[in-house]
């Protein structure tokens, strides 16, 4: 991890510490201290996990990236839902896969663009990507129709949990898929190299982009320099637990003071949702995304963009709508209009882009300008 992200590990201290001396009575410092907390929680936990593939293997990593690398997305959704925030739970993971697509990979479209010019990616791995965001949308959009047909609100949520259970079932084979496509590539490199528009990698490049297929997003951009031997897996294993403990309690911290924040601020808990829990919850992501452009890596930057936006439609999502069934308010996978309109937009804009395998500045300008748009928009929502 950067340096400055062990700094900030501060904050998962005091949040709490202010909740214990203060109370409830100064919602907005919890707020913010709990918000900053979760950007190094959740780049510690990302941290964990691939030191532990080192030991499990790819197969066990892979499982172990899927259910710990939306670990903040997942836990303040699953607060949120004990808190009857249904609007914000939605709001959050239409944002995590908006921000992940028009902010991250454009912000490292249009970084990468700037000092590279012309970067190249796999037109194939993308493609993929395209189709499995596409299907993620198609599993939002389908209830959304069906609400013109059925009134019955149990009948939708029976719908809800069906189409749940469909998209959880394919994000297994998805993964299974990567797993699969791993040992090819590393039995018969020359596999991999046919669908890629540059040059043939070199060995460090291959093996970095090995462990990127193995898993779907969580990367920490430094193996890129130097790989190292990560510590003992009861260390990590304790790093692991500590940090989830600390995103939990910190989780919910920020869940409880979100009501009083908007109500200080005029601000609609669906901004909060949209804009500023995706941002907290992904942002050591998104740094690695730009980091890795930054290097002329822009392949990388289009696996953590994609992968993540991945996971959380087709984990997250269905994840939430099932355990929301232990609570008295229920998830559905019935989303507003305005956010199945971004979000298929997104869709489509990065099907567009990895159409030819090459990127450059300026079509990350137009993906920031998008996501710039909304949040505008997002923001005049009233509350």
């Amino acid at each position: 991890m950067p340096r400055w992200i062990y700094y900030l590990l501060l904050m998962a201290i005091v949040a709490p510490l202010i909740s214990l001396i203060w109370g409830e009575q100064q919602e907005m410092a919890i707020f913010i201290c709990a918000a900053i907390s979760l950007v190094p929680l959740a780049a510690l936990i990302g941290r964990a996990t691939e030191d532990l593939e080192y030991y499990v293997g790819p197969v066990a990593g892979g499982l172990l990236n899927a259910t710990f690398g939306n670990a903040p997305e997942m836990i303040i959704g699953i607060f949120a839902l004990h808190a009857g925030l249904i609007s914000v739970v939605k709001a959050s993971i239409a944002g995590s896969i908006i921000s992940n697509v028009l902010l991250v990979l454009g912000s490292s479209l249009m970084i990468g663009g700037w000092r590279w010019g012309k970067q190249y990616f796999s037109a194939h791995d993308a493609g993929q990507y395209s189709a499995m965001m596409i299907l993620a949308v198609a599993s939002l959009l389908i209830p959304l129709t069906a609400t013109l047909l059925i009134r019955d609100e149990q009948r939708i949520q029976s719908l809800s949990v069906a189409v749940a259970v469909v998209i959880l079932i394919v994000y297994v084979m998805y993964l299974a898929a990567h797993v699969f496509h791993l040992r090819s590539s590393r039995r018969n490199p020359e596999l991999r190299r046919k669908h890629v528009s540059s040059p043939p990698p070199s060995p460090e490049e291959e093996a970095e982009e090995a462990e990127v297929a193995a898993v779907t997003g969580n990367v920490d951009p430094h193996k890129v320099e130097a790989p190292a031997t990560p510590p003992k897996p009861w260390l990590i294993i304790l790093v692991l637990l500590v940090a989830t403990i600390g995103t939990a309690w910190n989780s919910q911290l920020l869940v409880g003071a979100i009501k009083p924040v908007t109500a200080q601020l005029g601000w609609s808990e669906v901004f909060i949702g949209l804009v500023l829990i995706p941002i907290i919850g992904n942002a050591a992501e998104h740094s690695s995304a730009i980091y890795a452009a930054y290097k002329d890596r822009i392949d990388l930057s289009m696996a953590i963009a994609a992968g993540s936006s991945i996971q959380v439609a087709t984990l997250v999502a269905p994840l939430l709508v099932l355990i929301s069934l232990f609570f008295p308010t229920h998830l559905n996978m019935v989303f507003p209009p305005l956010e199945l309109a971004i979000l298929g937009l997104a869709a489509i804009l990065f099907a567009f882009i990895s159409l030819d395998g090459e990127s450059s500045w300026f079509p990350g300008i137009q993906l920031v300008a998008i996501y710039i748009i909304s949040c505008i928009v997002f923001f005049f929502i009233p509350g």
